[in-house]
């Protein structure tokens, strides 16, 4: 009808513990673990990797692994390699070089366990800060509910994902459409009051201190950087592949 206006909901979720999966049924939504999970899937498939298959168990890992000898494994527990990967958590380490053409099998602490989360949403997608105006772009051809999961960190929320959820809303230019939740206004509103100041924001919260203490602040700035990309990641089909994937 003419002049109507479609009001859809757009919840934000502070960690992938918190999800009502009831509530990511029929929706589109958005994965992000900025530290470092969502950057190492961008930097990945930006450099020429055919997909990401992301996995919860280092178990699960190897059993792949095993199946498909030629597939590389990535991935972390406590911010550190896995003993016998080929890759770590950091977006710098996938370069063209070593990921052009290859299938990586990714596990990590929280980013891999927030995507099979939400494997039953009608779409999944990848998001940082390095892609929020594409994501939030592609957001707004959708006349859809919207579910945005933060990663969080072990159960507990994360400042750096939370900014970075806001800044996909700030830029949806059909905000008006959407009912937030409690969790997005905060989302929302952390973000408007750290605009501009990234780095320096991210720097002081929990995971930015343990990165600095890890001596990865190379990590930090790369993923403090803003719509540096037009990549879209896509999970479907328990893989994960530039959007559109097919």
């Amino acid at each position: 009808m003419e002049g109507l206006i479609f009001i859809n909901n757009l919840y934000v979720y502070p960690m992938w513990q918190s999800v009502i999966e009831a509530e990511i049924k029929n929706s589109i939504s958005v994965v992000i673990d900025v530290f470092r999970a969502s950057n190492t899937i961008i930097s990945a498939l930006g450099n020429g990797a055919n997909e990401v298959l992301p996995v919860t168990e280092i178990t699960l890992a190897w059993e792949l692994k095993e199946k498909h000898p030629d597939f590389l494994l990535g991935g972390e527990r406590n911010s550190q390699i896995i003993k016998g990967f080929d890759f770590g958590n950091s977006p710098l380490e996938y370069n063209k070089s070593k990921v052009e053409k290859k299938t990586i099998i990714l596990t990590t602490s929280n980013g891999t366990n927030a995507l099979k989360k939400v494997e039953k949403a009608d779409n999944v997608f990848v998001a940082s800060f390095a892609n929020c105006n594409a994501v939030a772009r592609k957001l707004d051809d959708f006349n859809r509910n919207i579910t945005i999961v933060c990663a969080g960190t072990l159960g507990t929320p994360s400042l750096e994902d939370t900014l970075a959820a806001g800044k996909i809303i700030a830029e949806l230019k059909n905000i008006n459409n959407f009912t937030l939740n409690d969790y997005g206004h905060l989302a929302l509103g952390s973000y408007q009051n750290y605009q501009g100041k990234t780095l320096e924001t991210i720097l002081m919260g929990r995971n930015g201190l343990r990165l600095q203490s890890l001596e990865k602040m190379e990590d930090i700035k790369h993923c403090a950087l803003e719509n540096i990309t037009e990549i879209i990641p896509e999970y479907t089909q328990n893989k994960i592949w530039l959007y559109p994937s097919y």
